[in-house]
């Protein structure tokens, strides 16, 4: 019996394995980029403020952009 579940433990682990890679060659085939390559070629939104260290102080304080 520990034979024949060891056996079906392996079966679905590969079968797992496959459609893994499966779906990998598939995202390299139409050259998908994952989300953080994305968010990082987005244009920065300029309303944000920007932080600037206080020498004073050493905290980090708004300044506008504009």
């Amino acid at each position: 019996m520990t034979e024949v579940l060891g056996t079906v433990a392996l079966i679905a682990g590969g079968y797992a394995l496959y459609k893994a890679v499966k779906k990998e060659i598939a995202n390299m085939a139409f050259k998908k980029q994952p989300a953080y390559a994305t968010a990082r070629k987005r244009a920065v939104d300029p309303a944000y403020t920007r932080l600037v260290e206080d020498p004073a102080t050493g905290k980090y304080r708004p300044v506008s952009n504009y």
